[in-house]
């Protein structure tokens, strides 16, 4: 447990890095908050809608590495400083930092609890635990990124596909399977297409009552 505290404050502070913020104040000038422009999210999509791809293909890949990093630190820290085999892919103080990570993508304390959705932090912790399931996906889903230009189906397709190959190729356990499961629910649900699906349901719902 008293591993586990600092690595929940190390994934915090490193998911709550704004980088889709930071770039959007370097390219559009300091007073700029990309949170009042384009779709007001705080990531790649918006950046690349603003700035163009280049920029937005920036973003998307630091913030994942934001979420790879976290775990990665972590369980390169636990072995130099302890030098202990754990169970499974990655450490409990690793898993703990990529949940981190996550939640300081969404929540970032330095934008008033107002970041992005944390898609690429997920899937940068998922390549963490599932290397090599992550990357064996990665191309195709980059070409399918290209020509449907639907970040949220890209996001489906490579984290739970590699969920999918992990466990049905490479066969996983099913701990880091749930565990990244369950990663991916604040993503989804501060989906904006989710939520307006959501909303859909539930306005037929009261219609039909």
């Amino acid at each position: 447990m008293i591993l586990i505290i600092p690595a929940l404050i190390f994934g915090y502070l490193l998911g709550s890095v704004p980088t889709a913020w930071l770039v959007g104040r370097y390219a559009l000038g300091k007073g700029t908050d990309v949170r009042t422009l384009g779709d007001g999210n705080v990531g790649a999509t918006n950046i690349g809608q603003l700035l163009g791809p280049r920029w937005g293909t920036f973003v998307g890949a630091a913030d994942i590495f934001k979420g790879f990093a976290a775990v990665a630190a972590v369980d390169a820290a636990l072995d130099l400083l302890i030098s202990e085999n754990y169970p499974g892919p990655v450490s409990t103080p690793g898993m703990a930092a990529g949940v981190a990570c996550v939640f300081g993508h969404i929540w970032p304390v330095w934008l008033g609890f107002r970041g992005g959705r944390g898609a690429a932090a997920a899937i940068g912790v998922a390549g963490a635990v599932f290397t090599t399931p992550v990357l064996l996906l990665t191309a195709p889903v980059a070409l399918i990124l290209l020509v449907t230009r639907n970040t949220s189906l890209a996001f489906c397709l490579i984290y739970y596909g590699a969920l999918v190959v992990a466990r049905e190729i490479f066969d996983v356990g099913w701990e880091p399977i749930i565990y990244c499961w369950l990663l991916a629910l604040p993503v989804l649900l501060t989906d904006p297409r989710l939520r307006r699906w959501w909303r859909r349901r539930i306005s037929r719902k009261s219609a039909s009552a």
